[in-house]
């Protein structure tokens, strides 16, 4: 009886180191001083393949992407993180005057630099503005679905 005592206490701070050890696991992620992190949320009717995410501000244009490694589909209530650099802007200061443009890809393709994909799978989404400031995180929430198109909002 002396032996399970000290087994239960080592099952129970093992529980506990767990719980302690998962409870940040819920927690945002702060973007460094030199990053704008846009936490976007779909909210969408089906999976889709690839999010590709465009933005110009000033004399900088990029663009990028977000798609799952394993080539598996991005989940239609997942939330996405995606971050700009601020080493990506000619001028810096122009991300306080920016301009943010997504594309659905419906099925999953191999993403490429060229952005070149099936057409009828491309679905691309009204640009936003975005007056970004490096070190700040926004929310977006894109809806809808691939029959009547998708719109992407900046949350408050």
């Amino acid at each position: 009886m002396i032996l399970q005592k000290p087994g239960k206490l080592i099952a129970s701070t093992l529980v506990l180191f767990f719980v302690f050890a998962l409870s940040g696991c819920g927690r945002s992620v702060k973007p460094s001083d030199d990053e704008i992190m846009l936490q976007i949320k779909l909210d969408i009717k089906e999976d889709i393949g690839l999010l590709i995410v465009d933005y110009e501000a000033g004399d900088t244009a990029c663009s990028g992407g977000i798609s799952n490694a394993d080539k598996s589909l991005l989940k239609n209530d997942e939330l996405l993180t995606y971050t700009l650099n601020k080493q990506n802007f000619d001028n810096p200061a122009d991300a306080e005057n920016m301009s943010i443009q997504f594309t659905v890809i419906t099925e999953y393709e191999d993403p490429n630099y060229e952005n070149i994909y099936t057409p009828e799978y491309t679905k691309p989404i009204e640009a936003i503005p975005l007056n970004a400031h490096f070190g700040e995180t926004y929310a977006v929430t894109i809806s809808g679905d691939k029959i009547n198109g998708y719109k992407a909002v900046l949350e408050p």
